[in-house]
């Protein structure tokens, strides 16, 4: 069965979802461009693109999940993703919004899961590369 048409429906779906998002942090970006907006929002808007287009990458070709490119897509995907949330960590943390000492507890517990995960996802991208060379 040809699924060439659904594939296309898959990406097409999604990477209007992903452009609403995209257009709002760029709008974010110009509706308040100072250092610390453009620190968040640059690295959250790379790693929202390079989802979307590891996404679509694997619509069309699903076998090559353990490739090179694929893994590399991941990695700048995440780490893109990671520098966003720390940037928008820190500078939380010292707004006023942050008053309340559970919305620290609650905003260091979410970074710290997050840097975890990652090296979790790391470590298995370094593992998967690894037992490929062998």
């Amino acid at each position: 069965m040809d699924y060439s048409r659904l594939r296309i429906w898959f990406i097409v779906t999604f990477t209007l979802a992903v452009l609403a998002i995209v257009i709002r942090a760029i709008w974010q970006i110009v509706v308040i461009p100072t250092p610390a907006t453009m620190l968040i929002f640059i690295p959250l808007i790379v790693a929202i693109l390079g989802m979307n287009a590891l996404f679509a990458y694997l619509v069309v070709n699903p076998q090559k999940l353990r490739g090179l490119p694929f893994l590399t897509g991941v990695t700048v995907a995440l780490t893109a993703g990671l520098l966003a949330g720390v940037a928008h960590f820190v500078r939380f943390i010292i707004s006023p919004l942050a008053e309340h000492f559970l919305c620290k507890i609650i905003g260091s517990l979410v970074v710290l899961s997050s840097i975890s995960a990652y090296l979790l996802v790391l470590r298995i991208i370094w593992s998967l590369r690894k037992a490929e060379r062998r």
